[in-house]
């Protein structure tokens, strides 16, 4: 096989990598296009040292879509790929069933090689009474949670509701001079508080130790019920009949989380953190807003200055939590000793 190039011809071992890993993804692509079982007896197991090398992102996104491919178009299962990977790209979290995570155990003469996995089995076992298994045997929540991924490499994760919180304690490390990422440490946006425990759960079988970051959310009721005084007293009571039942959920959820992470059951704790959680007893922006004033003058400005976004901008909330003229509260500075604690 030659290449053709303008007026040059070329044998393919005379092409760059990158190229002759894209001849083969365009090979493997067609394989699992064309391919046919002969009698429904043919077998291909393929596997491959880290796929990632050479490609661009979207290619190497590509790859990783035809890797799969191969194995979902088989008939009777009869094709099995198997790589070694440092890239998130090639790890679907919804198959946290397939991954295989090896890490090296320092301590003895001889370093230690062990492998970690989870089944689904094991993990709704894990979570029973806390998660409800078809929750848990659908995994919605572990697919949509895009970057748990990278959590499968860290050396500790953290695990909180949205972007914002991941941001805050990026900028508060950042402010003190400390990259996070260098100490192998990675923040989950999980995509909301019912998929903390399924994360957790996944990370923690997989050997990653985890921090949880959430808010308690007590004063939602009552800014709900504000948000309906001027309802007519029908649908006022319909409505304030709906926040008291979601007030009941949360405080259930906060309970259940905090038990599992062996702490106190309480369903409305205070604000705080430890080792293993750190909770806003009502919501992240509270908590700034009452303990740290100068972040949001800081916020403020880099809104007016066009260098920040209004409403919960991780980036603008990172940049703030950096640059804001006092230090952070001592919570936002526990939590951060607490999240680099994990790594020690």
């Amino acid at each position: 096989m030659s290449i053709r190039d303008g007026g040059a011809e070329t044998s393919v071992y005379r092409q760059g990598h990158g190229f002759q890993r894209a001849l083969i993804i365009a090979a493997l692509k067609y394989l699992a296009d064309r391919r046919r079982p002969e009698g429904g007896t043919r077998t291909l197991c393929l596997a491959v040292e880290e796929p990632e090398l050479f490609q661009h992102p979207p290619q190497a996104r590509t790859f990783a879509k035809v890797l799969r491919e191969l194995v979902t178009s088989s008939a009777e299962g009869r094709t099995q790929v198997m790589y070694a990977t440092h890239s998130p790209v090639f790890i679907d979290p919804a198959g946290y069933h397939q991954i295989r995570r090896l890490t090296r155990d320092s301590g003895a003469e001889h370093p230690v090689t062990r492998v970690r996995q989870v089944t689904e089995d094991e993990l709704c076992r894990s979570l029973e009474g806390l998660v409800k298994e078809e929750a848990v045997r659908r995994r919605t929540g572990v697919a949509m949670a895009g970057s748990l991924a990278e959590a499968f490499f860290a050396h500790a994760a953290v695990l909180g509701e949205g972007t914002t919180d991941g941001a805050l304690l990026d900028g508060c490390a950042a402010r003190n001079g400390i990259n996070l990422g260098a100490e192998g440490i990675t923040y989950v946006d999980v995509t909301g508080r019912d998929n903390l425990l399924l994360g957790h759960a996944i990370l923690s079988a997989m050997g990653v130790p985890c921090h949880v970051v959430f808010d308690g959310d007590a004063g939602m009721e009552e800014r709900k019920r504000e948000s309906v005084r001027h309802f007519d007293d029908e649908k006022r009571a319909e409505k304030e009949a709906a926040f008291e039942q979601q007030a009941r959920k949360i405080s259930g959820s906060n309970a259940d989380l905090l038990g599992y992470l062996g702490e106190s059951r309480s369903p409305w704790p205070e604000t705080g953190s430890a080792g293993t959680y750190t909770v806003f007893a009502d919501n992240l922006e509270t908590y700034l807003g009452e303990s740290w004033p100068s972040w949001g003058e800081r916020q403020q400005q880099l809104i007016a200055a066009g260098e920040g976004v209004s409403d919960k901008n991780a980036a603008t909330y990172r940049e703030a939590a950096r640059t804001a003229a006092a230090d952070p509260p001592y919570v936002l500075q526990a939590m951060l000793e607490n999240v680099r604690g994990m790594v020690r």
